[in-house]
């Protein structure tokens, strides 16, 4: 039986030789001789790099997708190929599972591609050239085996073409990371690299060394390898000044007003033309609308109703009132927190990043409230037009943010961009053409990064774990933490982690790594009550930032009035991993399943 991974490789080679490379085939490259030319070992090595933006899923880029599968955010109530993670639900046939273990593999054969024949052209290329386009896809396919284990655990280790007849089976993680980091990522090879590609020719779409030694402490500090990715991320941290990065000033004076004052904007730093000016960008996933398929719908599933998107997505209302106070203590510590008007006063990413009543978003007043039935747009008109509040009142308004199949009552603002809107003529709808940006990697991560390594490595230095969380704070104007105990910067560090990062993917993994997923995956996922109301629940907040609710527990003594929107379950013997996909296994009877996951035999 032919092997899934063989044909997932086979489909890569020709996409790669047909898509642009084909054209002549008779006397041009095919996935026999490719690559053939320094230019063809290029053109591998941007064909890698795409593979990685096209792991998607309703049409969102996978940055843009795990958190919303987590506690910190959730899918549409109907969106069972997400709510399944955080019910421990999933099967081998998910096709979310699916298609991100295919493309983990589509990709990684992309890479293997041309690296099992650059030795051919070597002559054809400086030796900096050579090292630098292997460093390139070692890279692209390190960052996918990452993935790979982080989902799956053990997974094959492929460093190599498949040929017909080869087999494979699962490699221990540890084996895998290890030959990422010891073998894979040498750093006299990631040495070859720029410190950063031409910004007007590539963008941040290629990795140069700052992101490469990025991308290695990341891995290390996924691993527990606390002091390699302390040392990692310093060194990609001091090239990045020389490579001129900078965190983006991102204007706050919206935060916190409602919808008649203005709209918060962070499109500095994740609109489409601020991700291509900003310079705290190192890694991403760009696309352009005169490349054939290089597009996206994601405004459409981010966007509300009211702007004519579907609100598949949005954070909880756990992760808002995790949020700080602008003093930087929770909800229930501080006294600037009035639960009557609970958006004053809190720190300004809260509106930065999130859409929640009361406020404009996309140049329109965003509510959930079913009695408000009309909403005033401002795009046209700066004193406000009136329009039907789709988002809660109407023939949809079961789909609306706060409705019955709705997401958790609020929107994620990080990637609604408005400069994309009036491109799609000021209304999204299913053939949107998007070509937002995502981020892979940012400056703001390799700060945190540090941070963390330094605070969990015994031999760490706190002093600078603490610059770094107040560095990447300070940006929005939060205060400068109080506690520098290691207890109190690891608690400073999570939060800044869940609030600086979110909804870009990270989520998932730090739960797990910080071994807190049990508690924070359990019991109820509240949202707000389906009339509006604001929340009275008073929240119990730990020392990791994460909200749990009682019924009795409230600010005004009552009943608390949140709905239950899932029940979310976690199991530490079977969750900490995804199913292998059920095709994988019939398809190679020694892959074998990971234990708990049924649809095929488990592993003893």
């Amino acid at each position: 039986m032919k092997n899934r991974i063989l044909t997932l490789a086979a489909i890569s080679a020709i996409c790669l030789t047909g898509c642009s490379l084909d054209r002549e085939y008779l006397n041009g490259p095919n996935a026999s001789t490719f690559p053939a030319s320094k230019e063809e070992v290029e053109a591998g090595v941007f064909a890698a790099y795409k593979g990685l933006g096209l792991l998607t899923a309703s049409d969102t880029p996978y940055p843009g997708i795990q958190d919303n599968a987590s506690d910190i955010g959730a899918g549409r109530l109907n969106s069972s190929n997400y709510n399944d993670q955080q019910t421990g639900k999933l099967t081998p046939t998910n096709p979310w599972v699916t298609k991100v273990y295919d493309n983990i593999y589509k990709t990684v054969a992309r890479a293997n591609l041309v690296l099992d024949n650059i030795d051919k052209v070597k002559d054809q290329m400086t030796e900096q050239e050579y090292n630098m386009y292997k460093a390139e896809l070692l890279l692209v396919r390190s960052y996918c085996f990452d993935l790979g284990c982080q989902m799956f655990g053990d997974i094959p280790y492929l460093d190599h073409t498949l040929s017909l007849g080869d087999t494979y089976t699962r490699t221990p993680k540890e084996e895998v990371i290890s030959k990422i980091l010891d073998n894979d990522l040498k750093d006299e090879m990631l040495d070859y690299l720029p410190v950063r590609h031409n910004k007007s020719s590539y963008g941040f779409v290629r990795l140069g060394r700052v992101g490469a030694y990025g991308l290695k402490a990341r891995i290390c500090l996924n691993w527990g390898r606390y002091e390699e990715a302390a040392k990692y991320a310093d060194m990609a941290l001091q090239l990045s000044i020389e490579a001129g990065y900078s965190l983006t000033p991102l204007d706050i004076s919206m935060c916190g007003k409602d919808y008649t004052e203005g709209e918060p904007l962070p499109t500095a730093l994740f609109g489409v033309t601020g991700s291509k000016s900003s310079d705290e960008w190192i890694w991403g996933l760009e696309f352009n609308t005169m490349i054939s398929g290089n597009q996206h719908n994601s405004e459409y599933y981010a966007a509300p109703r009211i702007a004519g998107g579907c609100s598949y997505f949005s954070p909880t209302q756990a992760f808002l009132d995790a949020i700080q106070c602008t003093d930087g203590k929770s909800i229930v510590e501080s006294d600037l927190f009035d639960w009557k008007n609970p958006w004053k006063n809190r720190d300004p990413r809260l509106d930065l990043y999130c859409v929640r009543p009361g406020s404009r978003v996309l140049g329109i007043q965003f509510e959930t409230n079913p009695s408000v039935q009309k909403v005033l747009n401002y795009n046209n008109d700066p004193a406000g037009v009136e329009m039907t509040n789709s988002e809660a009142y109407g023939t949809k308004s079961e789909y609306g943010a706060n409705g019955s199949k709705g997401p958790c009552g609020y929107l994620w603002r990080k990637y609604l961009d408005i400069e994309e809107y009036k491109y799609n003529s000021n209304s999204f709808g299913t053939s949107s053409v998007c070509v937002l940006s995502f981020p892979l990697m940012r400056l703001a991560e390799l700060y945190l990064i540090r941070a963390e390594a330094n605070i969990e490595w015994d031999g760490g230095n706190l002093a600078q774990a603490k610059s770094d969380i107040e560095t990447v704070r300070s940006r929005v104007s939060m205060p400068a933490l109080s506690d520098a105990s290691r207890e109190g910067l690891r608690s400073a560090l999570r939060y800044e982690r869940m609030v600086e990062l979110c909804n870009e993917g990270f989520r998932w993994f730090d739960i797990r790594r910080w071994g807190i997923a049990e508690t924070v995956i359990s019991g109820t996922l509240y949202a707000p009550a389906l009339n509006g109301d604001v929340s009275n629940a008073k929240p119990i907040i730990d020392e990791n930032w994460h909200a749990t609710y009682s019924s009795n527990m409230s600010f005004d003594g009552k009943s608390i009035n949140l709905r239950k929107f899932i029940t979310m379950s976690y199991d530490p013997q079977k969750d900490v991993v995804w199913p292998i996909p059920e095709d994988e296994i019939v398809a190679n009877p020694l892959i074998k399943q990971n234990p708990g996951y049924a649809g095929a035999a488990e592993e003893e």
